[in-house]
């Protein structure tokens, strides 16, 4: 398990507050000694000095907001300059290289080719599965998977 759950904060907080050495709570989390270390001074209270885990476990869901804002959605020059890019048949990563070389001081203006393959793949539904195979010089309607 790569994330520490509400569980895993809520016993930390118990095992602290029974004076627990940070390596025996690793040990019974089955964590690093360090995870368990950073986690306690990330959330303590800053007047306190406090493991808050409720407080610990409301800030890590907001840091991971599901589903992702995409990049080109989000941005209406961008996305007008990747539509115009594709419309005249270019691939993904030459869109990606015109970018670059077009904003070089502007990053908001960068997106790499996953990027642009993904906001096709994503929007590509229904009536718009046609004009997406039309979009991609491959002419294919669904993405193969690259492992």
């Amino acid at each position: 398990m790569r994330y520490l759950c509400e569980a895993d904060r809520i016993h930390i907080a118990d095992r602290l507050r029974e004076k627990a050495t940070v390596r025996a709570i690793a040990a019974e989390l089955g964590r690093s000694p360090s995870t368990i270390s950073r986690e306690i001074l990330r959330n303590r209270h800053p007047g306190s000095g406090q493991y808050r885990p409720y407080a610990a476990q409301a800030r890590a869901d907001a840091r991971r907001p599901r589903p992702k804002r995409r990049k080109i959605s989000e941005n209406p020059e961008l996305r007008a300059a990747v539509q115009a890019m594709l419309d005249e048949k270019w691939s993904p990563e030459q869109v990606c290289h015109a970018l670059r070389a077009q904003f070089p001081d502007r990053p908001e203006m960068h997106v790499v080719h996953e990027t642009v393959y993904q906001a096709l793949y994503v929007q590509g539904r229904g009536q718009l599965r046609r004009e997406l195979a039309g979009a991609l010089r491959s002419g294919r309607a669904r993405r193969k998977p690259q492992k």
